[in-house]
């Protein structure tokens, strides 16, 4: 984004220090700063808190010549600033947010997240309506769909995770019954006035419109052997020891399917029905073990590619957005995590 200035900012210049305030203030840019505005660095100090991180930004990126970046963030119009940072076209009022970040700059992949954000006309009018604007609510609006940027709707949503769990409900409802129904979900909670109604709306669909039964599973690679009768269901539950027959009933109705995956180590894997279609609900090695990371990789790319899907199920999703209207659930970092292996109920 933006205009590039002439040379490479990291060609310029020397490396220089950087005061115990400045290392204060700009964090991770303060190096850079330092090379652009020597010590004592008082004509980056002076300036507004919007043109600091607003060369922050430029900073970051690494492009053109020291000298005339500091001219453009200490000389030139809001404009021309607005312009180096985003292009042309960019949105009024850019340098007035820039203005509401604080005092101490950003990590560059905040400054980022930012930037995309203002440029998305639902994400800019939320921006519009906060006084103070962070990092941690930029992480909050990014991780909600676009249909859901609104002001009202993001004073309802207390952490990422519910942010994202938002998302993948809307996805799930879009496959269980269709585009349109999604967009019906949609513009009901746009109109949501409180968080109760918000998840609660979301919630409730995640229900199939018309009733639906199982499906045969999608065809699986040949290293994935299909568990098809009571005598290789024992054989399998008695050679890896687990806990198998407990779901012999879900596997005669056709909502649970069983695999011998013939990997290295050998696993055990069971896919899940629900309206939804088929999830990959476990996988492990031997004795309930969990297999190792690259070997789960595998399997997960295959089940994948298959047409499978992974994470929670529609009841578990469903539970998971009540919870978020009075607490905050914990957030699902790790790759693993977010498979959420280990639910075998719907």
């Amino acid at each position: 984004m933006g205009n590039p200035v002439t040379k490479k900012a990291s060609q310029a210049g020397h490396l220089a220090t950087a005061t115990p305030l400045l290392a204060f203030l700009a964090g991770p840019h303060a190096q850079a700063i330092a090379a652009a505005w020597p010590a004592p660095h008082g004509g980056f100090l002076a300036l507004p808190a919007a043109r600091r991180h607003a060369a922050a930004i430029l900073l970051a990126r690494g492009d053109g010549d020291l000298r005339q970046l500091v001219l453009l963030v200490e000389r030139r119009r809001d404009s021309d600033v607005a312009a180096q940072l985003v292009g042309a076209n960019a949105p009024g009022g850019l340098i007035k947010a820039l203005g509401r970040m604080g005092e101490t700059l950003w990590r560059a992949v905040d400054y980022e997240r930012f930037l995309d954000l203002f440029l998305s006309s639902a994400a800019n009018r939320v921006l519009r309506h906060m006084d103070r604007i962070e990092p941690g609510q930029l992480r909050l609006i990014h991780a909600l769909p676009n249909s859901l940027r609104e002001a009202r709707l993001v004073s309802f949503v207390k952490s990422v995770q519910a942010a994202r769990d938002l998302g993948l409900c809307l996805h799930m409802v879009e496959v269980i019954n269709g585009k349109d129904y999604r967009r019906r979900v949609e513009q009901a909670m746009v109109s949501s006035k409180s968080a109760d109604s918000l998840f609660g709306k979301a919630a409730s669909a995640l229900q199939a419109e018309q009733f639906v039964t199982p499906t045969a599973p999608p065809p699986l690679p040949a290293h994935f052997v299909p568990v098809r009768t009571m005598a290789d269901l024992e054989r399998v539950a008695l050679d890896f020891r687990n806990c198998l027959r407990d779901f012999t009933a879900d596997i005669v109705k056709g909502q649970m399917a069983v695999y011998v995956w013939q990997g290295n180590p050998t696993g055990v894997l069971a896919l899940r029905w629900d309206p939804a279609g088929w999830r990959l609900a476990e996988a492990e090695a031997a004795d309930n073990e969990e297999l190792p990371d690259a070997a789960l990789e595998s399997l997960v790319t295959d089940v994948v590619a298959a047409g499978i899907r992974t994470g929670p199920s529609t009841w578990s999703m469903a539970n998971r957005l009540h919870r978020h209207i009075h607490s905050h659930e914990s957030e699902l970092t790790g790759w693993r995590e977010r498979l959420q292996l280990g639910e075998l109920w719907d």
